[in-house]
């Protein structure tokens, strides 16, 4: 009885967990070599390719994920995010990303120990032109040659919530 009662209770949260993410459509991070995202030449741009789009009617919300160190170089990170579709249509913003509070004193984000994890929306209700597999591409466009300090950056699509 006690094993069966166990083998239900392990099913039941593994269902919960897949159930939590059912509108996720892509998520993806990439390691920084030496934890630096550099400005120019090669490591500018990150690139996040293969983003399978099924639904063309539906809005998404494409947010982005920087993982570092509290000895990054910058208080905040200003990026470009390029999205190229099938048919090589580009659409393509550019976005500050702040990493501290309005005082500049507190990390924004989740921190365990040295490791500081931000996730932030960049597009929110956002219509891909079609179905297909997409690019989307991170151009780091700071000051600095080198944004030193970022071990990792994600890429995440989900489907929007439209009850919000």
């Amino acid at each position: 009885m006690n094993k069966i009662l166990k083998s239900v209770l392990v099913l039941l949260i593994l269902a919960s967990f897949s159930s939590c993410n059912k509108n996720q459509v892509y998520k993806e991070f990439k390691t920084l070599p030496n934890m630096t995202w550099e400005r120019i030449e090669d490591g500018k741009t990150i690139k996040f390719d293969n983003i399978n789009i099924e639904k063309d009617e539906e809005v998404y919300d494409i947010a982005v994920h920087i993982r570092h160190t509290p000895y990054i170089t910058e208080d905040e990170i200003k990026l470009k995010i390029k999205i190229i579709s099938p048919s090589s249509i580009i659409r393509e913003s550019v976005h500050t990303i702040k990493l501290k509070d309005k005082e500049g004193k507190e990390w924004l984000g989740e921190a365990l120990g040295d490791i500081i994890d931000l996730e932030v929306d960049l597009k929110t209700f956002f219509s891909f032109v079609e179905r297909g597999n997409y690019t989307i591409e991170l151009v780091n466009m700071g000051q600095k040659y080198q944004l030193q300090g970022i071990m990792e950056v994600g890429l995440e699509i989900n489907q929007s919530n439209l009850d919000r």
